[in-house]
């Protein structure tokens, strides 16, 4: 006979490494459950990391030592400072504006 069940874990109840000691056996061609170890579970060989970890892991060390996001985020803002400021340059030399930039720009 099939059976489906649903449940919802929550954090403290969720074990990493372990597993449900089986309930059911084939006893005289009856299968019979044993209630008493219904909530028991038994440690097994399990990796101390996910494998969405390992592969996290992984990808970060083919990396090289200098790279992470943030440093290229904050290369990427750079770059468009440099930007900017050129395109304000060229504006002022169109508007025949004479000042040098650094008196019209703000530091944050």
């Amino acid at each position: 006979m099939t059976c489906q069940a649903r449940s919802s874990y929550i954090t403290s109840e969720i074990l990493w490494g372990y597993r449900f000691t089986p309930v059911l056996t084939l006893e005289d061609g009856f299968y019979e459950v044993d209630y008493n170890s219904f909530h028991e579970t038994y440690e097994t060989n399990t990796p101390v990391h996910s494998a969405k970890e390992l592969a996290e892991m992984a990808s970060r060390a083919q990396l090289p030592l200098t790279w992470s996001v943030s440093s290229k985020l904050d290369q990427h803002a750079e770059l468009e400072t440099e930007e900017e400021d050129k395109n304000q340059e060229e504006q002022n030399e169109r508007n025949g504006v004479t000042w040098p930039t650094w008196q019209t720009e703000s530091k944050v």
